[in-house]
């Protein structure tokens, strides 16, 4: 075909991307911190944080012994000899005998760049080991960072046939995911420089599980699943009720700016409904002067080089005005309206023509080509698509690519790819448009089906990847969903995290409405009554916010929130609490760190809850001991860092941890927020 001959010459010359953000928070989370910081030290000075700081009291750097564990790559097959290696990080630092092992799960992401807050006694996890004597674990998820088969498609994923990616990801799910973490536990030791060989496997030491978002989601299903695995569980921010149509990712995003944004909104609104005509109606005029102002210069001058049929042409076109769509929202969840680039971009919008702005908006205020002009003046702004970004940008990518292929190691867009499968075969989560609803705030043309046809188009069809889209039938069905009743777990959730949606604490229509939040923590092992559950949201707060902020040195305490005024939307059944949207902390995230420590104390010492490996939701295998390695930078073994076995020796590098780059640019699919926040560093 015409289109595929024109494709291969643009993705080697455009950076064209579709703004479908999938979400992928984990990758995000070490570069939204430092953004966060740097933009209060900006603007409040008594809060400045250094982000990072070494203690050279703390002895050895973790980060510098990176372990590797072997598991099967098939947990549930008659033939599991083939297996996968896993990495992990441990801080040991604060460790003393009878402290528990306290097992942070990463989930969607390389653990490397998050292996360097293990040297942050102000980072969550660290502070937890720290108060109560533990040894802290960053887990690494299969088929991210390092934790992957070094293959020929692992090489190269972009080369790779869907058959052979298919086949490269087929273990890739949700339960041998989980079953990697029993497997690990129930086998694991280390050997401590300071005390004798200590008893750490489940059985005999508590073990405590700390995830946000997907890994909030795994901890919440890893309970529930093995019981007694885990003593206590930290589910923060946890989408637990699978879903393919995500559309109310949105309705957060719509009540923050209904608090002081509202001619933003409107244009919003306004220009997701005017990106919709012009696709129904294949209107060029306004839509390619968009594309030429933000991503390439006379861009019409290179398809006329090929001269792809009509249709073609609006494929392409839909690639740059889904970024464009998706350009205002990518770093919501962390940041809301004031502290991200939404706020960024809607004070460029709509003083474009006036520096008060027009109460009405732009798009009620002027012509349909002024707003437009100004609409894209933000989107050039703030896309890291953008020409003027990109062109920056475009050198180093090549040569960093140069690199990857000659030293063998993993293809750097692996955790692209890995999330990308989930979210196809599983997970679900497609945030897209729902034109039904006034308040709409993305074009018609970002729905399901664009988002299935992106599925087949990267990994064709099979068992896993299918026309019908992801299967989330069978995660909910086993979990329960939003329904899912745990003891010894405190859940927490951002009041305007989009995630919520997903959450047990979802007020979106079919959630639970019988269910009761208690701030009461149960004695160990306790019950809660039938839809009761110790959950907190946090005032203000948004994705994972309790391990965005700093842990303060003050003796841990809560402090009941003052009440903030409910509102009620004219057009939803939803209640909302409405506060003010700054760029501060999340001042109310403290109290959330506090009642965990609060409950940890309680349920640390629990004895009632027995681990039985077997589990109660689905069976496990039969693990031999498990095999682990600590490699130093020469690529030889360290004894005294490595737990117990031996191993084939595995250098250092060898599998370097892939950083976020799109997966193909011929599939209008993904954009990676990691370059979103790269790209602002420009502008902010």
């Amino acid at each position: 075909m015409k289109i595929n001959i024109f494709f291969a010459v643009l993705a080697a010359n455009v950076w064209v991307a579709s703004a479908t953000v999938q979400w992928k928070d984990s990758v995000s989370r070490f570069s939204t911190d430092l953004l966060r910081k740097k933009h209060r030290d900006q603007q409040v000075e008594k809060f400045s944080t250094v982000m990072n700081r070494l203690k050279p009291a703390l002895g050895k750097d973790p980060t510098d012994y990176p372990l590797f564990v072997e598991l099967p790559l098939d947990h549930f097959g008659a033939n599991n000899n083939e297996t996968i290696k896993c990495r992990y990080f441990v801080q040991e630092a604060y460790y003393k005998p009878g402290g528990p092992v306290i097992f942070h799960d990463i989930g969607e992401a390389s653990i490397g760049p998050h292996a360097k807050g293990l040297v942050d006694e102000d980072e969550f996890s660290v502070a937890m080991a720290k108060r109560f004597n533990g040894l802290l674990i960053l887990f690494e998820h299969r088929f991210y960072g390092q934790s992957a088969p070094i293959t020929s498609v692992s090489k190269d994923l972009s080369k790779a046939t869907r058959r052979e990616l298919t086949q490269f990801f087929k273990y890739h799910t949700i339960e041998q995911a989980l079953e990697d973490v029993v497997y690990f536990a129930k086998n694991f030791t280390y050997d401590l420089e300071e005390y004798p060989k200590q008893a750490l496997t489940p059985d005999k030491t508590p073990w405590v599980w700390v995830g946000v978002s997907y890994s909030g989601a795994r901890g919440a299903w890893i309970t529930k699943r093995n019981p007694g695995l885990f003593k206590a569980t930290l589910a923060s921010s946890a989408p637990v009720q699978l879903k393919v149509n995500f559309w109310e990712y949105f309705t957060a995003i719509e009540d923050a700016l209904l608090i002081n944004n509202k001619n933003c909104s409107s244009d919003l609104r306004a220009a997701a409904k005017w990106l919709s005509d012009a696709w129904d109606n294949r209107d060029h005029n306004l839509v390619d002067q968009l594309i030429d102002a933000v991503y390439e210069k006379d861009w019409e001058e290179t398809l006329e080089q090929f001269t792809p049929e009509a249709e073609d042409v609006w494929d392409i076109r839909k690639d740059y005005l889904q970024d464009a769509a998706w350009t205002p929202f990518a770093d919501f969840q962390y940041f809301g309206v004031n502290g991200g680039t939404l706020g960024l971009f809607c004070d460029i919008m709509e003083t474009a023509y006036s520096d008060s702005g027009e109460a009405e908006g732009v798009f009620e205020s002027q012509s349909l080509e002024r707003a437009v002009r100004a609409y894209a003046k933000a989107v050039a702004a703030i896309s890291p698509y953008s020409y003027t970004v990109r062109s920056q940008q475009r050198s180093q990518r090549k040569d960093k690519a140069k690199r990857q292929l000659s030293t063998g190691t993993l293809d750097d867009r692996l955790d692209d790819y890995s999330w990308l499968w989930q979210v196809c075969s599983e997970f679900g989560a497609f945030q897209v448009a729902n034109t039904s609803r006034v308040e709409n705030l993305i074009p018609s043309f970002i729905d399901v089906q664009s988002q299935i046809d992106s599925c087949i188009s990267t990994f064709g069809i099979s068992d896993q990847v299918s026309e019908a889209g992801p299967n989330v039938d069978p995660i909910n069905e086993k979990y329960r969903g939003w329904y899912l009743e745990l003891s010894n777990t405190l859940w927490t959730n951002g009041e305007f995290d989009p995630w919520r949606a997903l959450s047990i604490d979802s007020e979106e229509e079919g959630a639970p409405t019988n269910d009761t939040s208690t701030l009461e923590i149960p004695r160990c092992g306790d019950t809660f009554p039938a839809g009761t559950q110790l959950r907190y949201v946090i005032k203000d707060g948004f994705h994972g916010s309790e391990f965005s902020e700093d842990v303060g040195t003050e003796t841990p305490g809560f402090e009941e929130p003052e009440p903030s005024n409910t509102l009620r939307s004219p057009t939803s059944t939803r209640t909302r609490t409405r506060t003010s949207m700054t760029g501060t902390p999340v001042v109310d995230a403290t109290n959330a760190q506090n009642l965990w420590f609060s409950a940890m104390s309680s349920w640390l010492p629990c004895t009632t809850l027995r681990f039985n490996p077997k589990g109660a939701v689905a069976e496990t295998t039969t693990a031999a001991p498990s095999t682990s390695e600590s490699v130093t930078q020469t690529g030889t073994l360290d004894g005294a860092s490595a737990t117990g076995g031996s191993g084939e020796n595995t250098p250092q590098g060898k599998n370097a941890g892939a950083s976020l780059v799109i997966p193909s640019m011929m599939i209008p699919f993904f954009v990676s927020i990691v370059a979103f926040l790269a790209g602002i560093r420009a502008v902010v």
